[in-house]
């Protein structure tokens, strides 16, 4: 069986100065790029410089894997702005990557836009000529309906000044027509659901006839789908499409928005049953294709303090609640699922069983003076949105040892068939428990109860540290249900997350 990260790993420190293990170059812009939306700030610091420096490093020995990491995230993580960037600076350090890049990552026309007004605040003028034909080529793509919806562009950059930059041979005649439309904007103005409720207001009958339509993308739908319930319109098609699997897998939603929208309409007091039936089919619909995971599974869900960050400063989703919903995910996955809540204080935990009535069961706690874990045992048919809403706090320090240490302790009577793995869903950021990494609890746990034990690390924020490292370790990143398919995959000896970016988008250098 192949396995990954087989070779020796460098000692380092965390941002909390723990003992830690480097990453290579590849991963840690591999987890700083999944984890982020690009311009935030994370509980840490932002990782902007590092994403630049390490893509600006790697293209010079390894620019196929900065273009594949690029397509990867916009086509496979949906993830826009760093992909913008990383198409920046492919531009910049390879430009023989460049036409390509573009055409994978420009699937929108404000694509375009925000490419060219990142590379001028990034390193100014003039345009490298790779950027600018590739740029020429894709807005040809576009008819009049997309390029007009996106005509307005950024404060710095316009449709009509990239066709003033780029100077595009129109490929047709229509396509010299929408150019010359583009530059005397002349477009049509498009019939989306923003004009109209621009012009008309947010009111049932807009709203009605916009959903009637089939106007409204998917993403809008969910954003709106309070504005929606307000507006007084019939929800019923709504909740159908918002359910429907093939849908869902279009969409390429991240699960945080239907927790995002989940907990929005709850705390309105708009939540319904069959709204809730609807988000929840959403949410399952992510992972009821995915391979099951056979065995027995720890899953280890960090609610530490300093997963309290926000994804961004317009969200009010932390990092705590995409781990927490995460592991509700492989909950349902896993054939036979213990769940560890870790390092989230036990002020925060009475509280949680305070308001509903239910007394504290300190049992299920170990002992800390900033906090401790809690196990959790739930079925296959729980609620997911449920599961994640109930168990995301974020308080305390952070203890990475703590599922391990209840691993060993748990199995110390054999009572149970050993753990077949650990799934981590956490920052990696250690700061409390050990005086070194976690690794030793894992070859522990291996010499005493099962060789073939496997740590899956699903980094949520790409600080660039870990605390696992060599065989039967697999690095996983990102906030997309996409990440557990790479458990079953690193098991078999048939992928890591790395090798799925090195191989993505095999293709031919253009000059």
């Amino acid at each position: 069986m192949a396995k990954f990260n087989t070779t020796n790993t460098i000692k380092t420190e965390n941002h909390s100065g723990y003992a830690a293990y480097s990453m290579s170059k590849k991963e840690q812009l591999m987890t700083a790029v999944v984890t982020t939306m690009f311009g935030e700030e994370k509980y840490y610091g932002s990782t902007d410089n590092e994403i630049v420096r390490l893509a600006t490093d790697l293209c010079e020995k390894h620019p196929e894997f900065v273009n594949n990491l690029a397509c990867f995230a916009r086509e496979v993580f949906n993830m826009r702005t760093v992909s913008h960037v990383l198409t920046v600076v492919i531009a910049r350090e390879a430009s023989a990557f460049t036409r390509q890049v573009v055409r994978c990552v420009v699937k929108r026309p404000d694509d375009m836009t925000e490419i060219m007004a990142c590379y001028k605040n990034m390193y100014g003028k003039p345009f490298p000529n790779a950027l600018k034909r590739g740029i020429a080529e894709a807005i040809q793509n576009f008819d009049e309906y997309q390029l007009a919806k996106y005509n307005g562009g950024s404060k710095e950059m316009k449709l009509r000044d990239i066709l003033r930059i780029t100077h595009p041979s129109p490929k047709s005649k229509e396509v010299e027509e929408l150019f010359g439309k583009i530059l005397n904007d002349t477009l049509v103005t498009p019939y989306t659901w923003e004009t109209e409720l621009s012009a008309r207001g947010n009111t049932k009958e807009v709203w009605d006839e916009l959903i009637a339509s089939g106007r409204v993308g998917y993403m809008a739908l969910l954003r709106n789908l309070r504005n929606i319930i307000k507006s007084g319109a019939d929800i019923t098609p709504v909740l159908a499409a918002l359910s429907n699997p093939i849908q869902v897998k279009k969409s390429k939603q991240l699960p945080f928005r239907f927790f995002s929208a989940y907990r929005m309409l709850e705390k309105e007091g708009l939540m319904t049953d069959e709204i809730h039936r609807a988000l929840e089919s959403a949410v399952t619909a992510s992972v009821d294709n995915m391979e099951k995971i056979k065995g027995r599974t720890l899953i280890a869900v960090d609610v530490s303090g300093s997963m309290s960050s926000r994804v961004s400063a317009k969200s009010d989703i932390r990092c705590a609640d995409i781990a927490s919903l995460l592991g509700a995910m492989a909950n349902k996955l896993c054939e036979d699922a213990t769940v560890c809540y870790f390092e989230a204080s036990k002020t925060l935990y009475r509280e949680y069983y305070r308001r509903r009535g239910m007394q504290f069961p300190e049992s299920m706690y170990k002992d800390s003076e900033e906090g401790g874990y809690r196990i959790a045992h739930y079925g296959k048919y729980d609620s997911v949105l449920e599961i994640a809403l109930q168990n995301s706090f974020a308080g305390g320090g952070t203890d990475l040892s703590l599922p391990m240490e209840y691993a060993l302790e748990v199995d110390k009577g054999k009572r149970f068939k050993p753990f077949d793995r650990v799934i981590y869903f956490s920052d990696n950021e250690c700061n409390r428990g050990l005086e070194t990494t976690i690794q030793g609890l894992a070859d522990k746990y291996r010499r005493k109860y099962n060789k073939d034990f496997w740590v899956h690390g699903v980094d949520l924020q790409g600080y660039g540290t870990q605390q696992f490292c060599g065989a039967r370790f697999n690095l996983i990143a990102g906030w997309s249900d996409r990440v557990l398919s790479f458990i079953n995959l690193a098991e078999a000896g048939v992928g890591s997350m790395v090798k799925e970016v090195e191989n993505y988008n095999k293709t031919e250098k253009t000059v």
